[in-house]
């Protein structure tokens, strides 16, 4: 649409499903009897939770979001008893058959929440069938301004979002029944059995970069800024334990050649290098921390994390084709938040 402007968009969507079973012969009717059919698998599909992305930018141990997917436990749970035939009345405000750690219920809620949609009327599928487009965008259209043009050979503008909702491992129910087209057989807890038991469910969300700068000068100088953003929310079934890495980082880069180096000072003053010399300065800065949340219980757990500032100049001289020297210098400063760390 602009030029100088690349815009990339990617939908996906791959799901592996595997079947076996048993068969026994039986000699009563001269047939085969197909026993214990399995269906196991997996399922990815991109998706977009661009509308909780910022909402809690350092993992808090009381998280808003949190708290939401536990009351949209309610809602879900109301809006699939309303759905199912079988289910009959409520309890504490969930509906029969659907209660707070239903797997149905579990997992549309947090979607809902993570997602930043409705409870009301987000989409209950556990297997969404529409990938939602991840996007990069390039944009290297500022060296055309005849000021910038002037100093700089190139200066390239990044930006890149992707999200996917992944199903780690699922199987097929034995005892999963239906009556009038919905669930009715019911687990120990009472809850309706889904057709497919998952054991996690995970959403991963990566801003790389969420800005980005590439410049190169005319004089030889380069530079490079990224600030980069994910954030990584694992869902545990079988209890609603929902472990979030979140993580920030900012990269800055300095480079220089010339061929033409001469020590400022020193015995080597008059000495003139006619070779290739590399000047690099690599900064980065990293803030990774993971939270762990517990079902109906107000205070959470960081279980891992750190603040790291790395620091990594370095000049690398040709002498020939056979030689080079390079100087090197690598700082690592790290503060963690636990002792386990």
């Amino acid at each position: 649409p602009i030029r100088d402007l690349r815009i990339t968009l990617r939908a996906n969507r791959a799901q592996t499903r595997n079947f076996s079973t048993n068969f026994r012969y039986v000699a009563s009717v001269s047939s085969f009897e197909n026993l214990s059919a399995i269906t196991t698998g997996d399922y990815s599909i991109s998706y977009i939770t661009l509308g909780t992305a910022f909402k809690e930018s350092n993992a808090n141990t009381v998280s808003a979001l949190y708290n939401r997917f536990m009351s949209n436990r309610m809602i879900i749970s109301q809006r699939l008893g309303g759905q199912n035939p079988n289910s009959a009345g409520q309890a504490n405000g969930f509906a029969d058959g659907y209660g707070k750690e239903s797997q149905d219920v579990v997992i549309s809620a947090f979607l809902a929440a993570y997602s930043g949609k409705d409870a009301s009327t987000s989409s209950m599928n556990s297997f969404p069938k529409i990938p939602l487009p991840n996007w990069s965008l390039t944009y290297s259209g500022l060296t055309s301004i005849p000021f910038i043009a002037d100093r700089f050979s190139s200066i390239d503008i990044k930006h890149g979002y992707r999200s996917a909702y992944n199903i780690n491992g699922y199987n097929s129910l034995l005892r999963y029944q239906e009556n009038n087209g919905y669930s009715s057989a019911r687990d120990a807890n009472n809850n309706f059995l889904p057709q497919f038991q998952f054991a996690q469910v995970t959403v991963s969300e990566y801003f790389s970069p969420l800005i980005g700068v590439d410049t190169r000068l005319k004089n030889n100088l380069t530079a490079t800024f990224e600030l980069n953003r994910s954030r990584l929310l694992g869902l545990s079934l079988s209890n609603s334990q929902l472990a979030q890495l979140s993580e920030n980082n900012v990269v800055l880069g300095l480079g220089y050649r010339t061929t033409k180096f001469r020590f400022p000072f020193g015995w080597f003053k008059s000495l003139k290098m006619d070779n290739n010399m590399d000047f690099k300065l690599d900064v980065a800065i990293r803030d990774n921390k993971t939270v762990i949340y517990r079902a109906d219980v107000e205070e959470a757990e960081i279980s891992s994390g750190a603040k790291n500032i790395t620091l990594r100049p370095s000049v690398d001289y040709v002498l020939n084709q056979k030689f080079n020297i390079k100087l090197f210098y690598d700082s690592n400063i790290t503060k963690p938040y636990t002792s386990q760390t």
